[in-house]
C-alpha cells in the first residue's frame, strides 16, 4: 500500500514541482548553455561571411522573433529595447538587411542594418522545431 507521502512525492515528480534541492533532474544554472554557445558560433560564422537577412518571422514568445538568413540559418532574437523588431521585418520586405556584430566582445548582440535604419538585437538561442 502506498503512503500519502509517497503518492504526493510521485505526483510532484511527475509535474516537476519539486524544488531544485531535492530534485534529481539536472538543472542548468549557467547563462551560456551549450545550445546557446552553438548558435553563437553559427551566427558568428554567418556574420563573418556577410550573409544577408532573408526574413524576420514572429517567434514563439512575446517580443521575440526568428531571424532567417539567406543560407538557411535560423536564430531566435529580441530587440534591445523590446518592440523595435517590426522596423527590421518591414525593411526585410523592402530592401537588403545585413547583420553585423554590435561590438568586438562576444556577448550575443547583433546590429541589423539597412539603408535608412538599424536595430540592435540580442541573440536568445537556437530555434526550436514547432
Amino acid at each position: 500500500m502506498v503512503t500519502l507521502t509517497q503518492a504526493l512525492s510521485a505526483i510532484a515528480d511527475a509535474l516537476g514541482l519539486r524544488d531544485s534541492a531535492t530534485s534529481t533532474r539536472p538543472v542548468r544554472t549557467r547563462p551560456d548553455e551549450p545550445p546557446r554557445l552553438l548558435i553563437k558560433a553559427k551566427v558568428r560564422d554567418v556574420l563573418r561571411r556577410g550573409v544577408p537577412v532573408n526574413r524576420i518571422e514572429p517567434g514563439p514568445a512575446y517580443h521575440t522573433a526568428r531571424v532567417v538568413f539567406a543560407d538557411g540559418s535560423v536564430a531566435l532574437i529580441q530587440s534591445v529595447p523590446p518592440g523595435h523588431l517590426i522596423d527590421a521585418a518591414v525593411a526585410c520586405l523592402r530592401t537588403r538587411v545585413t547583420a553585423h556584430p554590435a561590438s568586438a566582445s562576444d556577448d550575443g548582440n547583433i546590429l541589423l542594418t539597412w539603408r535608412y535604419g538599424h536595430v540592435l538585437v540580442e541573440l536568445i538561442g537556437p530555434d526550436q522545431p514547432d
